[in-house]
């Protein structure tokens, strides 16, 4: 899947600047201490002008072209960044979901934070593609 993802994030790069980081996994064996501690790395990398975007089951749904008419007003409307934030496997910390400016849905279905990425990754390629006129959404 890594493949995948980075072939999609590469499709992005000639619409807008994108970077990828992924935190580290913490190697604790307790759920909620791994989920701690990746929610504090997750922390130190995003920025107070940032707007962030956490990544939730029960955050709202969207179809394609208004996520992009969504992006469109994000990247003509926010000074810093635009974060997207996917949990690990076993969800966000409470301090990563209250930095969250919006909480976004990409399915009621739980899926691996990896699948995740991909299914993120063209989506915002699909949202370029809306916005640029080019052939790829039909």
């Amino acid at each position: 899947m890594a493949a995948l993802a980075d072939r999609y994030f590469q499709r992005i790069s000639p619409f807008l600047k994108a970077g990828l980081e992924i935190a580290p996994e913490s190697k604790d064996g307790n759920a909620a201490r791994k989920v701690e501690r990746e929610g504090k790395e997750i922390l130190k990398k995003i920025r107070e002008r940032d707007f962030v975007v956490v990544l939730d089951e029960g955050g709202g749904e969207t179809d394609s072209l208004s996520f992009a008419r969504w992006l469109s007003e994000m990247l003509d409307g926010t000074d810093g960044r635009i974060v997207f934030v996917i949990g690990g496997a076993f969800g966000l910390s409470g301090e990563v979901r209250d930095r969250a400016n919006h909480l976004l849905s990409l399915s009621k279905m739980t899926m691996p934070h990896e699948l995740c990425r991909v299914f993120l990754l063209e989506q915002v390629y699909r949202a370029c593609t809306i916005l640029r006129g080019v052939d790829y959404h039909h």
